[in-house]
This record gives C-alpha cells, sequence and structure tokens, in this order.
C-alpha cells in the first residue's frame, strides 16, 4: 500500500485524565491516600531533633483555579505518640500557569506557611518570614499519556523554643512521572541539608543530611477469572483492578547522642522505607459472543479488548486473520487507551438541536465509529489520506499501525539519527517515513518480527496482529515505563 498517512507530530492539548498530572498531598517528602473528597491519610519522615521520627495523620487539601492561576492549601495535623511528638503544618500556594507551544508551566510561591513541631516538650516553629520556597513544574501532553517534571527548592529556619537557638533546613527536590490510562507514577526525591544550633548553657551544635525518595503509584491491572461451575453460559470473564501505591524510603547521616543528650563521635547511619496502599477496587468486564476464536494464537488478546469494547464484543464472528480496517483501528486504540471523553449532557443536547459539520466525507455520524474517527484525527492519532476522506474500510499496514502506536506515546525521538538499523532483516524496506516509528514501536516490545526476524512493513495487518500490537502497549503502560519511571529513577 502506497503511504498516504500524514506525518506530522503535534503536541495536542485534550487531557487524558481530568488533570494534568497525578495528584500527590503536598511537597514535604511524605506520602498519603485519599480517604474523603479532601483530604489524605498521609505519613512523613521529619529529622529536624537528629534523629529520624515517622509522623501520621491527616493533611486536607484544597485547590481552586481560575484564569491562568491556581490556588493550592494545605493543612496537616500529624502525630507520633510515642514521641511525644507532635506537627501542624498550614500552607498557601500560588501557581502562575502558563499553556504554550503545547506544553504547560507551572510555577510555584508561597504566600502564606506556618509550622510548628513540638517533640518532647521542645517547640520548633517556622513561618512565611523564614521560609524561602520556590517550584517550577513542566508538563508535555502527547495523545495517550501526560509526561511531567519538575524541580524544587527550599530554606526553611526554625527557632528553637522561640530564643534558644534554630535549626535551618536546606532542601532541593525533584519530580518526575506520567499519567495515563493504565497507569500513573510521581517519583520525587528530596536532599535535605540540616543545621542545628541550641544555645545555652549547654549548646548543642550539629550538622546532618537526609534523602526522601518517594513513589506514588495509581495502577490497573487486568487479569481473566475462570469460572468454578460447569453449567453457566460462561466460562470466565476479565476482571480490572485499580489502586494505589505508595512507597517512602530514606536515608540520613545524623549525628549520634549518648544517654546524658551529649554528641558522640559515632554518627548515626541509616535506610529505612515504609508504604501506604489503597485496597483493590474491582470491575467486571463484559463478556463477548465470538465464536470463532477458540485455540487462536490470539484468543486472549482478542477477549480482553473485546471485553473492553474495544472490538465489538456482540459480534459472533471476529474473523481474527481478516485485515483490520482503519476505521475499527481507531476504535479500537481510542477505547483501549480511554480516550473516549465522558459524556456532557448539554453537549449531546446541543448535537441533536444544532447541524455538525462532518470533518471526513465518508464518515457519517450514523457511522458506528464515527466519534472514535473524530478523536483520533483531533489528536493527530491517525489522519485523512486525502480528498477529506478518511477512509474508514481501508486496511493498514504493520508499519502505518507502528506509527499509530508510537504517536500514541509521543516517543517518536526515542529513535536515533540516522543511520542506523531497526534490527530487522528487511530494514531497508521500511519507508523512510516509518523507520523511526518501527524502531521506537520495537525497542517498546510494542511490535514483533517473524519467528525469522522481518517485519514484513508492507503487509496487511491482521486483525489478530492488531489486537495483539495493541495489548503489548497496554501491557507496557502498565509495567515497563513505571519500571522507568521508579526503578530507573531511584537507582540513578
Amino acid at each position: 500500500m502506497k503511504k498516504t498517512i500524514t506525518l506530522i507530530l503535534l503536541i495536542v492539548i485534550s487531557a487524558t485524565a481530568n488533570a494534568w498530572a497525578f495528584e500527590v498531598p503536598g511537597f514535604e517528602g511524605g506520602i498519603g491516600i485519599i480517604i474523603a473528597d479532601d483530604e489524605y491519610k498521609y505519613k512523613e519522615m521529619i529529622f529536624i531533633t537528629g534523629e529520624p521520627i515517622l509522623m501520621e495523620g491527616t493533611v486536607r487539601v484544597r485547590r481552586t483555579e481560575r484564569d491562568g492561576r491556581r490556588t493550592e492549601r494545605f493543612t496537616f495535623n500529624l502525630e507520633n505518640t510515642k514521641r511525644e511528638a507532635e506537627l501542624s503544618r498550614s500552607i498557601n500556594i500560588d501557581i502562575a500557569i502558563v499553556e504554550k507551544n503545547g506544553q504547560r508551566t507551572e510555577n510555584y510561591t508561597i504566600s502564606s506557611f506556618k509550622e510548628t513541631i513540638e517533640i518532647g516538650g521542645i517547640e520548633f516553629e517556622a513561618d512565611d518570614k523564614t521560609i524561602q520556597w520556590s517550584k517550577s513544574d513542566v508538563y508535555q501532553q502527547k495523545p495517550g499519556i501526560t509526561f511531567f517534571a519538575g524541580n524544587w527548592g527550599s530554606e526553611k529556619v526554625f527557632t528553637i523554643n522561640e530564643i534558644e537557638g534554630e535549626v535551618l533546613v536546606n532542601t532541593t527536590g525533584t519530580v518526575v512521572g506520567y499519567d495515563q490510562f493504565w497507569g500513573a507514577t510521581n517519583t520525587q526525591v528530596m536532599k535535605h541539608y540540616i543545621v542545628f544550633n541550641k544555645k545555652g548553657d549547654s549548646p548543642v551544635n550539629w550538622q546532618g543530611t537526609a534523602t526522601v525518595e518517594v513513589v506514588h503509584n495509581r495502577t490497573k491491572d487486568y487479569h481473566y477469572a475462570d469460572n468454578a461451575p460447569g453449567h453457566i453460559s460462561f466460562a470466565g470473564g476479565f476482571l480490572l483492578t485499580e489502586a494505589q501505591e505508595n512507597v517512602l524510603k530514606y536515608a540520613y547521616d545524623l549525628p549520634r547522642f549518648c544517654e546524658n543528650g551529649e554528641i558522640i563521635a559515632q554518627r548515626n547511619v541509616g535506610i529505612n522505607s515504609l508504604s501506604l496502599d489503597t485496597n483493590p477496587s474491582i470491575e467486571r468486564l463484559m463478556i463477548p459472543s465470538m465464536r470463532d476464536i477458540g485455540g487462536h494464537w490470539a484468543e486472549d488478546e482478542i477477549r480482553f479488548l473485546a471485553s473492553l469494547d474495544a472490538i465489538n464484543p456482540d459480534a459472533t464472528h471476529f474473523g481474527p486473520s481478516l485485515p483490520m480496517s482503519r476505521g475499527d483501528f481507531a476504535r479500537a486504540v481510542v477505547v483501549a487507551m480511554g480516550l473516549v471523553p465522558e459524556e456532557d449532557t448539554n453537549q449531546r443536547q446541543r448535537t441533536i438541536t444544532t447541524a455538525e459539520e462532518l470533518t471526513f466525507l465518508d464518515v457519517s455520524k450514523e457511522s458506528i465509529n464515527y466519534k472514535y474517527i473524530n478523536i483520533v484525527n483531533e489528536k493527530n492519532i491517525m489522519t485523512g489520506m486525502g480528498e477529506g476522506k478518511f477512509f474508514p474500510s481501508n486496511t493498514l499496514t504493520k508499519a502505518e499501525s507502528a506509527i499509530v502506536m508510537v504517536r500514541l506515546l509521543g516517543l517518536k525521538d526515542l529513535a536515533p539519527l540516522p543511520p542506523y538499523s531497526t534490527g530487522f532483516r528487511d530494514d531497508a524496506k521500511i519507508p523512510i517515513w516509518a523507520k523511526d516509528y518501527v524502531y521506537v514501536a520495537r525497542k517498546l516490545g510494542l511490535v514483533n518480527g517473524t519467528p525469522t526476524n522481518f517485519f514484513q512493513p508492507e503487509k496487511e495487518i491482521s486483525k489478530a496482529e492488531a489486537v495483539t500490537m495493541i495489548t503489548n502497549l497496554i501491557d507496557y503502560l502498565q509495567n515497563d515505563i513505571r519500571y522507568d519511571f521508579r526503578e530507573g529513577v531511584l537507582n540513578y
């Protein structure tokens, strides 16, 4: 098939989720899970006394956004009863938002701050006059995933019992992550440098460091569950489970004290971790009606996408060896990646009463794949083939389908500068307009060659092959990318 897909890579500002990134409770290196609309169960480590202390409790979060600015208010109430420790902290943050050239930046400043820590009768206090803090994040939203990264730095000065001295805490932090339908990861690394100076008849002076690594994960997994009874109309079905996993790892190099409170030469050095997870939510998927896929090599993948409604679950015959059409591929991609927007009742009413201009001359509003084709076109995942037409009944080649997979992720630039080889034996036959995409798709495990390592770029992709490619993409989004952003960052 002659290549006619328009090769334009755009960054489209239309969310794959309601927010630009996976929300976490604050920027103090803690972990939390939502227990109410605006309240988190929360854990955090503090090191202000010269030893690590676990603080637990709640944090309330209020967010408002208007006219390119967002305001966030965090209220922390934490304690450690064994250590006779209490912490209260309130922070108001102003965020200036700029969207330009398909990207979004958020620049954070503190408008008010108050923190009080009481440990064993000693009170540490800081406020907006004794803190300097700033943070900046950048977001790039690709058709199927949002990537983000950020940096922040702060200097807090705590008084000790008002007049007995002060504690200086310098912190630098980084954050990197992603958010997409099948999961999200937010990985933070914070480095604290602490200078403790207590005056009086028995002065105490020391310096220490602590590194806190925090990973917030939202995971969505699927598996097949068999039904035990034999006399039942369906043998089993797929389940989706969704949960949050939060891990806090900390390392410290702090002073060591003897029983009378004096500092000794040996340092208190250690590494530890803690976690906070949610109970998984479970969703049973529909049972597909297909009767011609039993024993097929892609049977599990076909049943899974049919259960998601990514391919027609009500059809009794799928035809796994038949070519996949462009229209059906658009539907499979959009549904599998969670790109179908929530239905707006007002919008639906306007659609009924207002004439809508067709995007493509050959895709009517009555077409079963009408909305999916519009979505892939709007997000530049798949585009028309000229003459104002989409040609939804046309087939795709393996090279064209690889382009769609990589466009969803926005990772075409992972390909090296030419000359290079994709590693397939028929590398020379891969069209130049598809080579970067095929290279990346193979690198990420989205496409495979024949048993003899031929890619066959101009071969029409079958329904079974297309379904397998999409489930490979889902598996990548569930596992490989999470590993890269979690273990890859923390073990860097």
